[in-house]
C-alpha cells in the first residue's frame, strides 16, 4: 500500500478533525511535532457538535516535515491519530 505525503503551504491554516464514535471524549487535544519529533504546539480541540471535533493550526514559516497528532480519552481509554505532512513554500515561476 502506498501513501502520498500531504503538502501544506507555510502561512496557511490546517484543520485537523476527529469524530467520536458516540461517546463524548473526556479530553481531546491536537499536538504538532516537527521532523525531529519535537513538540511545536499543542492546543485543545473544539466541538462542532454531533461528536465532531476540530483543531486549527497556522503553519509557521519553517519548511520541513511535521506530524499532527490527536489524543483523546474516551471511556477511560486513550486514542491516538497521527498524520504526517510537509510544509512547503509557494512555488514561483
Amino acid at each position: 500500500m502506498s501513501s502520498t505525503l500531504k503538502k501544506k503551504l507555510i502561512g496557511n491554516t490546517i484543520k485537523v478533525t476527529w469524530v467520536s464514535s458516540g461517546i463524548t471524549p473526556s479530553a481531546i487535544s491536537l499536538s504538532i511535532f516537527n521532523g525531529s519529533d519535537t513538540l511545536v504546539n499543542s492546543l485543545s480541540m473544539t466541538s462542532s457538535g454531533n461528536g465532531h471535533y476540530y483543531g486549527l493550526y497556522t503553519l509557521v514559516n519553517t519548511l520541513g516535515y511535521y506530524v499532527a497528532q490527536t489524543d483523546a480519552t474516551v471511556a477511560s481509554k486513550p486514542y491516538k491519530k497521527r498524520f504526517a505532512f510537509k510544509a512547503i513554500s509557494k512555488e514561483t515561476d
